[in-house]
């Protein structure tokens, strides 16, 4: 005769109607709870940011590598080679000189990079 296995004291499928109510109950007075935390703290935090101008980052010429160089407007790789080797000739002073050893920067793209540009 095959041993009886003792079945466990609590056991889902033996819940009475009362006690399906009282975790039902539980479980929804958790979720308004948590909705109500979620939606008070919520209103406290205000989604939008204030954007801010930052100052463009300024890059010295007469100082800077080739890489920063190519991140000016209108400098590329060759450009900053051909100004990486004026330099050595001695310090730039203005955008026309920045031209001249970059082998000419359109007037357009001098502009542009104005405010990003330091001799110094």
């Amino acid at each position: 005769m095959p041993e009886r296995v003792e079945q466990p004291e609590f056991a889902w499928y033996r819940l009475q109607g009362r006690e399906i109510a009282v975790l039902l109950a539980l479980g929804t007075l958790l979720i308004a709870l948590s909705a109500w935390a979620y939606f008070k703290n919520s209103s406290e935090f205000d989604p939008r940011l204030e954007s801010q101008e930052l100052a463009p980052a300024r890059v010295n010429v007469n100082t800077a590598s080739q890489a920063e160089l190519t991140a000016l407007p209108g400098i590329g790789e060759r450009k900053a080679e051909k100004i990486a080797a004026a330099r050595a000739n001695g310090p730039l002073h203005s955008l026309d000189d920045l031209a001249n050893a970059a082998g000419g920067i359109p007037q357009k793209d001098l502009e542009r990079m104005r405010p990003y540009v330091v001799f110094e």
